[in-house]
Parts: structure tokens; C-alpha cells; sequence
């Protein structure tokens, strides 16, 4: 078991990060058996946990885990959080700014019915605390020496906190797995999983509490009873449970408020943590559930990530990078945005400052620097309608932005964050390695950061289109 003689041991001069070729050299000694023993049981611990989505109903796919984890330090631990908590105060901001500034409501298109739900239970005057509860994707290389510089925001997501089960079993089971061999190949670093998703998430919802003066006896994780899709928040509650914490799992239609309390069938709970967006939510009451205990939840603002969360489409991303509404935003954060932040633009006829900071006439600058630039839908997600500059022809770019200009403000376009690529283990002793892309994740709060680290041969990386994730590891 263990490396090789040959592979010996590797030096990992720097706290600040663990070096990719110190990684990749350990990895590379390691017999192609023993690679083949960790997948088999990385597998098979995988299946024991439920690591497994549903691409149609009655039909299972595992989630693939690699063997080859994710290392990251507590310097990369504390600025990714830095980050995260920096996007959360701007989000909470927006639904004031939008309100208030018309160029910025166009950024943050929001149809009849989302906006009269907002209204409803957000403001204005938009003075009650809201707490997010979500992730951001990011491009991150923390095997290079330009760690920091690598770090780029790409996109936000403020309401659920997507493959939090996924991404808790995959570090778990790989310093199970792998770890023991990380210890001896690393002497002197000490290996342990990253921060606990799930109890930032228990306990981002119960400072929620606090702040509006609940207790939360006990948590209910909101998200659509269907039979396709993740299966996350069952294995999540059941992990909670365990830990002695009263939590359940419902969907929306199943939430009662009777004489003043909330039910979750015959259980009164006190919180929501929701996965539903409003969209979500509107279209389950088109089908016919009952939303009236929803909406009471709202009102009584009792549900994370709130109604804030909403605003959280790529156009934000404008508003964070842009010039024009810096002064919005501390100097602390809007440095931060300036250097972590994708510069996005929605597009339309205008003149702005460019990712170099001079001012561009918007659609000659796409369509100049078509190679440096993805177009994206503003609200859509999982990498749906994702276009890259550098992959097609001039004549077809030119078209994507005349049909966005049209269709404005429903596209953003972003400038390309470098890939990072690596060597992954196949668990194949025939084939061991093959060249993985990868991006990075991660939830935020005052209490600490955890990451979702995922790859594929693609390069819109899903973890549900043939993807995989790898375990992150916080070393000491």
C-alpha cells in the first residue's frame, strides 16, 4: 500500500500553497495497482453514501470521485472567504440599488411576477436582514505560485448551495482513501477535510434565527419532491439528524402555518433553508401546489437564502466591475472585485470601461476581441448556452452579439478565465492518467469556506454532464 520506493518523499517548501509538480510527482510514482485499489474503493464508498443524481426518473448515476485530491492552505482557505463575504454584503445591496438606479434594473431582469413577489415580501423600504446562503464558480490554480492572481469569479449563485452532499462525501472519502498515503509521501503536513458544508449551512440558517429573534428548534430543507435530478437534501438531513440536529426535508406544497406556526406536514418547524428559486416557486404554484405557507415564510422573513438572492444573474457581475457604480461598495470590496471578479458587460450598444479600465465603444470591443471572451446567458446556469470566442468563426460571433444586442439584457459576455488542466488518475491500470479541466466552487460565511472542486474532458465543467469531483483537503 503507499507510494513506491521510487516516488520517496516530497518537499513542500511553501505554507502559502502545495505546488502542483510536488503533487503531480508523488501521484506519478504511485503504482498503477494501488491507483486501481483507491478508485475501487473510493467507488465503493461512494455508493455506500449515495453519491448518485437521476439523469430521468428511476434511473441512477453515480457521481464520479477522483482519487487525486484538491490541497488547499488556510491562506487560500481566508481569501476565498474574504471573496465570498465581499459578493454576499454587494448581493444584499442590490435589491435597493435596482430599485433606486434604472440602469442597474435593467442589468437584473426580473419579469411581472418575480417582481411582484419581491415586493411583496423584500420592500422596498428594504430594511429587513437578509441572509444568502449560496455559492460562487470560480476559475482557481491552487498548485500554482500566482495562486492569488488565478483566483476569478465567474459566476454567482445565491439561492442553494448545489452538490454540498456531493462535495462533503468526496473529502471525506478521499482522506479515508488517499489521505494515510498523503501523510507518508508529505511528512510534516498534517491532511484533514475541508470545513464542514453542511454545518455552515445548519448554522448560516440558525444565525438567521438569531438575527430576527427565532430559535430554530428545527430546520426544514425546502426543495420539489420529483424523481429526477440531485438527490442531496435526504442524505443531508439524515447526516444532521445523526449529529443530533432536528432537521427534515419538504417540498414546498407540504408548508402549513396554522394559529401563527409553520408546518412542514405535521411538523412545526421554524426555518427554511430553501434549494426552489422564485421562478421555481411561481411555476409550482402554476401547477397547482399550495404556496400560502411559503409565502407566509417570506413574510415573516423565516427562509435562506432570501428574496435578495434572487438578483444573483450574471449582470450583477457588471455592476461589481463596472466604474460606474464603485462608489457603491466599500474601496475594501470593490479592490476585491476589481481584482477577483470575471469583467462582464450585458451586452448592448454603450460605451464602458474595458477589462483594461479605458473606455470602449461595448460591441466593437466583443467583437475585436472575440479570443478573450465567452457569451452566456444572464440568468441560465449549469452551462447551458455557454459560447466561446476562440472556438468559433468571426462571422458567427458577430452574429451572437447582434442576436444578444437584441435580445438585451438576456447576455453577458465575460472575459475568458485561463483553464487550468491536470492529470487525473483513471482507476484504469491499462490507461492510469488522462488530462482533466477543471473549476473550482465555494460557499462562504462567517464561519468558514468550503469548496466543490469538479472536472471533466469538457470544457463547460458539470458534474451532471459527464463530469466528476474531486476531494478538497485543507493542509496544516
Amino acid at each position: 500500500m503507499g507510494a513506491s520506493r521510487r516516488s520517496g518523499t516530497a518537499a513542500l517548501p511553501s505554507k502559502d500553497f502545495v505546488a502542483r509538480a510536488s503533487l503531480e510527482k508523488a501521484l506519478l510514482a504511485v503504482p498503477a495497482a494501488e491507483l486501481e485499489r483507491w478508485a475501487h474503493e473510493i467507488a465503493l464508498l461512494a455508493r455506500r453514501r449515495g453519491m448518485k443524481f437521476f439523469p430521468v426518473p428511476g434511473k441512477a448515476r453515480p457521481i464520479h470521485v477522483t482519487a487525486r485530491p484538491w490541497l488547499r492552505t488556510a491562506p487560500q482557505h481566508d481569501l476565498m472567504q474574504q471573496v465570498f463575504l465581499a459578493l454576499d454584503r454587494a448581493t444584499r445591496a442590490l435589491p435597493a440599488l435596482a430599485h433606486a438606479d434604472r440602469d442597474a434594473s435593467f442589468l437584473l431582469p426580473i419579469d411581472t411576477r418575480e417582481r411582484r413577489w419581491m415586493r411583496s415580501f423584500l420592500g422596498p423600504p428594504f430594511n429587513r436582514p437578509q441572509t444568502l446562503l449560496g455559492r460562487v464558480d470560480c476559475a482557481i490554480d491552487l498548485g500554482s505560485p500566482s495562486w492569488r492572481d488565478s483566483l476569478v469569479v465567474l459566476e454567482t449563485n445565491m439561492v442553494g448551495v448545489g452538490a454540498s452532499y456531493y462535495s462533503w462525501c468526496a473529502s471525506r472519502i478521499v482522506h479515508e482513501v488517499v489521505g494515510p498515503w498523503l501523510t507518508r509521501a508529505f511528512p510534516g503536513r498534517r491532511f484533514r477535510p475541508d470545513d464542514d458544508v453542511l454545518d455552515l449551512i445548519l448554522n448560516q440558517v440558525r444565525d438567521h434565527g438569531e438575527a430576527i429573534g427565532v430559535r430554530a428548534a428545527c430546520v426544514c430543507l425546502l426543495e420539489e419532491a420529483c424523481d429526477s435530478g440531485p438527490a442531496e437534501f435526504v442524505q443531508m438531513a439524515e447526516l444532521l439528524r445523526k449529529r443530533g440536529h432536528d432537521v427534515i426535508v419538504a417540498d414546498p406544497g407540504e408548508i402549513r402555518v396554522k394559529r401563527g406556526r409553520m408546518y412542514a406536514g405535521d411538523k412545526a418547524v421554524e426555518l427554511l433553508y430553501r434549494d426552489p428559486t422564485a421562478v421555481n416557486l411561481l411555476e409550482l404554484g402554476d401547477e397547482g401546489r399550495n404556496l400560502a405557507g411559503v409565502k407566509w415564510a417570506f413574510h415573516e422573513n423565516r427562509v435562506v437564502s432570501g428574496l435578495a438572492g434572487e438578483f444573483d444573474q450574471k449582470g450583477a457581475l457588471e455592476i461589481f466591475t463596472s466604474a460606474r457604480w464603485r462608489k457603491r461598495f466599500t474601496a475594501a470590496d470593490a479592490a476585491i472585485f476589481r481584482k477577483h471578479v470575471a469583467w462582464t458587460r450585458v451586452v448592448r450598444e454603450m460605451k464602458t470601461d474595458g477589462p483594461d479600465g479605458r473606455v470602449v465603444d461595448l460591441t466593437a470591443f466583443l467583437r475585436r476581441a472575440r479570443e478573450r471572451l465567452v457569451l452566456k446567458p444572464n440568468r441560465d446556469y449549469g452551462g447551458h448556452g455557454i459560447n466561446f470566442g476562440r472556438e468559433l468563426k468571426p462571422a458567427s460571433w458577430d452574429r451572437l452579439i447582434d442576436r444578444a444586442v437584441r435580445e438585451a439584457p438576456g447576455w453577458v459576455a465575460q472575459t475568458l478565465a485561463t483553464p487550468v488542466e491536470e492529470v487525473y488518475p483513471t482507476g484504469d491500470a491499462e490507461s492510469p492518467w488522462e488530462k482533466r479541466v477543471t473549476i473550482g466552487g465555494f460557499t462562504g460565511t462567517p464561519r468558514g469556506v468550503a469548496m466543490l472542486a469538479r472536472l471533466s474532458k469538457s470544457k463547460v465543467v458539470n458534474i451532471t454532464r459527464d463530469g466528476g469531483v474531486a476531494g478538497v483537503l485543507a493542509v496544516d
